[in-house]
């Protein structure tokens, strides 16, 4: 049974993962969706349960274009690591509802999932 709230997206952008103080950079994200994301690791191991913070710069030019979210490692396999989100502001929610939005294959379907969820749960 599928226990996924929300959608996932493919998104090419590079993000940072800030874990126990310590910040990774990922040329990439795997994918994203209002309620976490997949990043793609070689050779990094996290907890389950571990703390972090996703920072996902929108615009290197203009550094108020940046969605901030803190989460928690739900899977790490050396391969990939999987955040849940646990607490986001109201600005990077909304910039993170637009991308999502923008870059979904069917944008109504991502509308009806933020009406439903209107936070992160």
């Amino acid at each position: 049974m599928e226990k996924r709230r929300f959608s996932r997206i493919s998104f090419g952008m590079a993000a940072y993962l800030t874990v126990n103080e310590q910040r990774y950079l990922f040329s990439e994200v795997g994918n994203l969706s209002v309620g976490g994301c997949l990043l793609f690791v070689a050779d990094m191991h996290f907890e389950k349960g571990t703390p972090c913070q996703f920072r996902l710069p929108l615009d290197p030019e203009n550094p108020d274009l940046i969605i901030e979210i803190f989460g928690e490692i739900v899977r790490c396999d050396g391969e990939s690591v999987s955040v849940l989100f646990t607490r986001i502001d109201p600005q990077s929610l909304f910039l993170l509802h637009n991308v999502i939005r923008y870059n979904a294959p069917d944008p109504d379907v991502i509308e009806n999932e933020i009406n439903e969820h209107p936070g992160l749960k």
